[in-house]
């Protein structure tokens, strides 16, 4: 009876497969396709070295065309261009605690630039889509940036670790349980109208390296130092007023004064060429950075006289390391209280 009834379960998961191919016939099949498609694969293969690559040059170049016009459309609809917390010191303050949390952690897990820029970008739209800003708590804050962090290395990262291990980086006065932090996943989610894939500076900083035709290690090093630049400059809310392709270009042309000073003219002449962009917005934008990083040097100062928390260290700094190497509803967002938490990080331990 065992045995029967064991058969009977097993039965219910065999699949009937009438046209099934043995392993005989799919030789055979695939014999016939090579055959068939001797002749059309010779005119790509054995053809002439003058005709194949121009022809993958062209579609190449087609398709890159068709990339760039879709992120210049894409990234019209940003609604954080129109953003202003200079108004608003409160929220400010939260947004800025948020985005070194997330920062700091990113750092931590060894996740990537983009997962950090994902991040940011989803608290960042969150956080003006939901409009709490006259009811702000920080327990509210911290919730919704482990919830970023989260989803963001769902996107982008192969490994993401357990939701209590990726608050317990710093000692902090808040721990969410994980179903509290997967229903502020599902709220952002909503909120965002799940787009989770928006242009950032990063993908115009992917294009805009491919197309100057950088090679081998001179494109890895204009790649990891520009990702440092961006990273050091999103916590500040000021640049948010300008559109990923204007803060990815005006971070190239800072790095290209350290990484090939020769060809800078020549580089900066193609990346204009390119995209065809507002000289005034990326000098703006340029000059901006520049202040910034007059003031961050003034933090560190501060920092290592009073022992200010964790500051984004200088775009110069982080290419030099880069390179030595309402109530109720408020309510519904979490099912239990924040609960202080009391265990060290894993570097105290």
């Amino acid at each position: 009876m065992a045995y029967h009834h064991q058969k009977s379960l097993l039965d219910t998961l065999y699949c009937s497969e009438e046209h099934w191919i043995g392993e005989g016939e799919f030789d055979q099949a695939e014999e016939e396709y090579g055959n068939s498609n001797s002749n059309s694969s010779s005119t790509l293969v054995n053809n002439s070295p003058e005709s194949s690559p121009h022809l993958l040059l062209e579609s190449d170049m087609f398709w890159d065309e068709q990339e760039l016009a879709s992120l210049l459309e894409k990234e019209q609809h940003n609604p954080l261009s129109t953003c202003c917390l200079q108004s608003n010191p409160a929220l400010e303050g939260a947004r800025i605690e948020a985005v070194e949390w997330i920062l700091k952690v990113n750092a931590h897990y060894s996740f990537s630039a983009l997962t950090a820029v994902l991040a940011v970008n989803y608290f960042d739209r969150f956080l003006f889509s939901f409009r709490f800003q006259n009811d702000i708590k920080p327990w509210m804050t911290r919730l919704a940036a482990v919830a970023c962090l989260s989803l963001a290395a769902k996107v982008d990262e192969t490994h993401v670790p357990f939701l209590i291990d990726l608050q317990q980086v710093e000692e902090s006065r808040y721990l969410f349980e994980a179903k509290t932090i997967k229903k502020m996943e599902i709220l952002i989610l909503s909120t965002l109208g799940w787009k989770m894939n928006p242009p950032t500076s990063l993908s115009f900083l992917d294009y805009f390296t491919r197309r100057l035709g950088l090679k081998d290690h001179l494109f890895w090093e204009f790649l990891t130092k520009s990702e440092g630049v961006l990273l050091s400059l999103i916590g500040d809310s000021r640049f948010m007023s300008y559109l990923p392709s204007v803060l990815a270009t005006a971070t190239m042309m800072q790095v290209l004064k350290s990484v090939e000073p020769s060809l800078e003219a020549e580089y900066k002449s193609q990346l204009f060429g390119i995209l065809r962009i507002d000289k005034e917005k990326v000098n703006s934008c340029c000059k901006l950075m520049l202040e910034l990083w007059s003031e961050f040097e003034g933090k560190q100062c501060m920092k290592r006289k009073f022992g200010i928390g964790w500051i984004p260290g200088s775009p110069n700094g982080v290419m030099d390391v880069s390179f030595s190497c309402d109530s109720s509803s408020n309510d519904s967002w979490v099912s239990s209280s924040p609960e202080p938490l009391s265990k060290k990080s894993r570097s105290e331990k």
